[in-house]
This record gives structure tokens, sequence and C-alpha cells, in this order.
């Protein structure tokens, strides 16, 4: 494994994300539409909010995902449910830390592999964060209502462990609707956007004000 790292190309430890607070066992949804820096932002935080981080990647596969994660953390110890090497007939192994899930369709087995790799970190006695990417792939084959149950389930055994959490949803590919509603389960909403400036973020939690737009 290698000892040298990148600098992280995000410090979110000067913009108004309540980094700290947010380690402790809160979530957040990170919402936008596309090409406006979600995955970005969802990688930066997975780096900053724990030691160790878990991916569920609904449509990364592994040797993808670690590669992205890399400007921002370990990737060798990056953790993943890996819901799309085996549909594309391309499982390569990956380690102790990689489980893979026949396809996103299949939320009970994603649920499985997700908690045998918690129980993994238990083992260890390790804390992690956890991040999904992204809940708009698992719109196309399931109602939001479906999701929005999977979700409260992932999110509570992520809360009873105390441990971090943040998901992507495209706005665009989920509808307002839907986007909305899943924003319900999670503490603590990031918008994204792009425009004249760039890329920005704004910070809301619930009863808050939002944050001011911040370049990232």
């Amino acid at each position: 494994m290698s000892t040298e790292m990148e600098e992280p190309q995000h410090n979110l430890r000067d913009s108004p994300l309540p980094v700290d607070a947010l380690a402790q066992g809160r979530s957040v949804l990170i919402r936008g539409p596309a090409m406006s820096g979600k995955y970005d932002l969802l990688l930066a935080l997975l780096g900053a909010l724990a030691d160790d981080a878990m991916f569920v990647s609904t449509s990364r596969q592994v040797t993808g995902a670690r590669r992205d994660f890399a400007a921002y953390g370990d990737p060798d110890g990056l953790a993943v449910v890996d819901c799309s090497s085996r549909v594309s007939g391309q499982e390569t192994g990956g380690g102790d830390l990689v489980r893979y899930v026949s396809s996103p369709k299949n939320l009970t087995e994603i649920g499985v592999k997700f908690t045998e790799l918690v129980e993994s970190f238990e083992t260890d006695g390790a804390d992690a964060a956890v991040g999904i990417h992204s809940l708009s792939e698992l719109l196309i084959y399931w109602d939001v209502d479906r999701v929005y149950q999977f979700l409260r389930v992932l999110l509570a055994e992520c809360r009873d462990l105390d441990w971090p959490a943040a998901a992507v949803v495209d706005d665009d590919a989920a509808g307002e609707q839907a986007a909305t509603t899943l924003t319900q389960p999670f503490d603590a909403v990031i918008a994204t956007r792009a425009d004249e400036d760039g890329r920005t973020f704004q910070y809301r939690e619930s009863g808050s004000q939002p944050s001011d737009w911040t370049v990232f």
C-alpha cells in the first residue's frame, strides 16, 4: 500500500460545512443538477468525516471508485459495495473490503452486503464514513417509496453506530418531487449548482436557514 497521498482537492473545514458535527453520526443528502460537482463533494466528505470510508456504488466499479477516491483518502482502504461489475461481467476481486451485488436493482442484496462490511469493520474496531452514489440509479428500478424505505434502514444502521453518512441524488434524473421526498430521512441537505461563478454549494439543516452559496 502506498504511503504517499495526494493533497485533498477541497478543504471542507474552511467551508460552511460543520464537518466535526457531521462526523458524529449525522447524515446529509447531496442534491443538484447534472455536472454540478455532487460526486466530487461526496468523495471529499468521505475523506473528511472519518479515517475509514465505505462506499455503496450503484454505477461505478470498484477500481474506478478507488481511483476517484485517491485524491481524498487511502484508495486501498476504501470498502466498496460494488453493484456494477457483475452486470457488465467484470467482477475482478478487490480484496476483503469489496462485496459484489448482482445489480443495483437488488436492494435486499445491497443491504446484506453492506451489513457484511459493517460487521467486518466492527470486528476490527474501526469506524467509517458511508457514501451512496447514487440514489438516482436506484430510482431507475424502484419507485421513490421503496428507495425511501431502503434509505431509512441503511441510515438507521449508520446512526446506531454513530457513523456519518452521505448520499447523492441527481435532481434532473429523479425529478423535484422524488428528490424532495428523499431528503426527509437525512439530517441535512447540500444543494449544488454550476453557474458563471463555477461549482457552488449551499448547506442547510432542517429548521435552519441555508448557508451562503460557496465555491468549491
